[in-house]
């Protein structure tokens, strides 16, 4: 069975709480959680690959140098607070901002990584009145370092992608068993290393594609994460088409919040033994791929 984990990226202080009531009602009325990866601090001028500034930045709120924190009485953290239970939190990275290389965590340091998560951290549990477990790095891009520091400090990481480089080599082995069985999930450290297959449920996709694209994403996995972006699907009036699909697609999967989620990893076998034996009695043999 795949357990299920419906992430949207890209909330924060400027965010209008209605507007995620507009998008993910039809999820939230059929009891499906949605996981928001929130930033701590945008920056106001954080930019996209085109140079215009980034969408999930409320068109009311200044571009200027400035950052903008969560706080305890900004009206996404109370609307959080309100509705926890049916919605979970993840930290997505700290301000969103690009830093090197076109991405805030995907080059640093250990050490220069810890202080922007301590800050993260810090922001959200005072304004949440809780700490989240999981994070989202932005543009879900990651270095060696910056996963040494996320993984020792959160429960989940949910990624894109996930390089053996990023990883410690004691990490190693159990990467290449999890990349030949296509789990999508690798502990590291005290941290579940949770990768998906892509954004691949746009507004723009056929509703009607919505089942065969989570049959793809869901098969042979342990977990499958639907990546979303809230403010692709912004509207006036009746909810998307697309997420009505989605949440009917849900309806008869097995939905989880980030807690959930580490709990049913927790309780995962090591690896598929069948699955693992039956690659290397094939390698044996000489059929495998290429052989």
């Amino acid at each position: 069975m795949t357990i299920v984990l419906v992430r949207d990226d890209d909330a924060n202080a400027t965010t209008r709480p209605e507007r995620l009531e507009q998008v993910y009602a039809p999820l939230l009325d059929a009891h499906i959680p949605v996981n928001f990866a929130i930033i701590p601090e945008v920056g106001l001028d954080t930019r996209a690959p085109d140079g215009s500034r980034e969408r999930f930045i409320d068109e009311e709120a200044p571009d200027s140098p400035d950052a903008r924190p969560l706080t305890s009485e900004s009206p996404l953290a109370c609307w959080l607070r309100r509705h926890q239970g049916q919605v979970d939190v993840l930290v997505h990275g700290l301000s969103h901002r690009r830093r090197r290389n076109g991405t805030e965590l995907g080059s640093l340091t250990f050490d220069e990584a810890v202080p922007l998560l301590t800050r993260a951290i810090e922001l959200s549990t005072a304004a949440l009145h809780r700490t989240p477990i999981g994070f989202v790095p932005p543009w879900d891009v990651m270095s060696n370092g910056s996963l040494r520091a996320a993984s020792a400090w959160f429960d989940l990481v949910s990624l894109g992608w996930v390089d053996r480089t990023m990883l410690p080599v004691a990490a190693w082995p159990a990467h290449l068993l999890e990349r030949m069985a296509r789990r999508e999930a690798l502990r590291v450290g005290r941290a579940w290393v949770v990768r998906h297959r892509g954004g691949r449920i746009g507004p723009h996709t056929p509703p009607q594609h919505v089942e065969g694209i989570l049959q793809t994403l869901t098969e042979g996995a342990d977990i499958c994460v639907v990546q979303m972006h809230h403010w692709m699907f912004w509207s006036e009036g009746e909810a998307h088409p697309v997420i009505r699909a989605l949440a009917d697609a849900l309806r008869t999967r097995t939905t989880v919040d980030v807690r959930d989620a580490v709990r049913a990893l927790d309780n995962l076998p090591a690896m598929r033994i069948p699955r693992i034996d039956r690659w290397l009695g094939d390698v044996g043999r000489g059929t495998s791929a290429g052989a």
